[in-house]
């Protein structure tokens, strides 16, 4: 289930033979984040996200489409969870309530 689509997350990706990257989490579901990167990301090594106020997730890249990624997260996201991240978090959101 898409919990949250069409966000704008600031986050950071990581994968061990890299350094961190900026990305953007744009939709997260219960166990699958969607994110945006400029960096080429290696489909082969798993990475993980950092996004604040947040555990450092680890996950497996399913696919790619342009500077978007798919990345499966090692569990499931309680909806309590998405929402409070969206609500505190979501750049999208806090433009449009001001």
């Amino acid at each position: 289930m898409i919990y949250g689509d069409s966000l704008h997350i600031d986050a950071q990706v990581k994968q061990s033979n890299s350094t961190s990257f900026p990305c953007v989490v744009k939709t997260i579901s219960d166990t699958i984040i969607k994110i945006e990167c400029g960096a080429q990301l290696n489909p082969d090594i798993s990475l993980t996200l950092k996004i604040p106020s947040m555990n450092i997730l680890t996950a497996n890249l399913l696919w790619k489409k342009n500077d978007e990624y798919g990345c499966q997260i090692d569990y499931t996201f309680h909806p309590a969870v998405i929402k409070s991240m969206m609500e505190r978090l979501d750049r999208r959101r806090a433009v449009a309530l001001a």
